[in-house]
């Protein structure tokens, strides 16, 4: 019904006259706060306006409060504001009472998968755990993908792992997105000086190779150190000391160097004298 003047009329009796009243309604538009809302968002998310989150046509002008019954600004930033119940207020005019919503904040944290980091590995060494190598404060429970893109396990075996770029991923709870991060590996080829051996040499066989004695296959370039000190790869048995000669084969960090032991054991040559 419009507001105005409403006249109230009693008929009269001839010979009186009708009789009137009147009465003045005035109405006031009640205020309108909209409809309750709802807003999950990252912890890492842009800042949001709660007022877009109500439903319905929320007058503007209201006040907002926080969680805690403290006044609010409306606007929501997911990194220092508390998840909850965001109540708005439109102020009535009397005698209409005040109107209120509300919109339920649930905020996801965003995973955290660590900082980047790199290391350098020798092939032969101990496995080692790619997640103890990730920087910052990594949670666990997340996957890892080799250099390849194929699924991998956290465990890094030097010369059979491929070296490279592993990535490590948590899954994010929707709005958040997954977190990465990565440890690069290299790896460098360890040394090798071959395996020892033990060999029974004449006193008049010819010089030969001590490289070529050792078991497995050692690399050249390496250097000999026997008992009168360094020597070079030749050995003749006719003048050279027996004992244990020391190949060694310089590594490169951070392999460490790499060693094998050929014991020589001279037996002198029968002498059946001359005709």
């Amino acid at each position: 019904d419009p507001s105005g003047v409403y006249t109230y009329t009693v008929s009269g009796t001839s010979p009186c006259t009708n009789a009137t009243a009147t009465v003045t309604v005035s109405i006031t538009a009640a205020p309108n706060a909209g409809t309750n809302g709802t807003l999950t968002i990252c912890s890492d998310g842009p800042s949001t306006s709660l007022f877009t989150r109500l439903g319905g046509s929320p007058q503007a002008g209201g006040t907002w409060t926080a969680p805690g019954g403290g006044a609010h600004s409306g606007t929501l930033d997911p990194s220092v504001c508390p998840a909850g119940i965001y109540t708005y207020t439109v102020q009535g005019t009397s005698p209409c009472a005040s109107a209120s919503a509300t919109v339920t904040v649930t905020i996801n944290q965003r995973p955290n998968a660590g900082t980047n980091s790199a290391t350098t590995v020798c092939s032969n060494a101990p496995a080692f755990s790619l997640f103890a190598l990730l920087g910052g404060s990594p949670q666990p429970g997340g996957t890892w993908t080799g250099p390849g893109g194929e699924s991998v396990s956290a465990s890094y075996t030097p010369g059979v792992s491929v070296p490279g770029i592993y990535t490590y991923t948590l899954s994010g709870t929707a709005p958040c997105l997954a977190s990465t991060s990565t440890v690069t590996v290299t790896q460098v080829a360890a040394p090798n000086a071959g395996i020892d051996r033990s060999i029974v040499v004449c006193s008049n066989d010819a010089s030969f190779s001590m490289r070529s004695q050792l078991n497995g296959t050692p690399a050249a370039g390496g250097t000999w150190v026997g008992p009168g000190g360094a020597h070079g790869d030749l050995f003749n048995p006719a003048v050279d000391a027996p004992g244990n000669y020391t190949y060694t084969v310089v590594g490169t960090a951070p392999c460490a160097n790499a060693t094998a032991v050929l014991s020589i054991t001279v037996r002198t040559a029968p002498r059946a004298g001359t005709s």
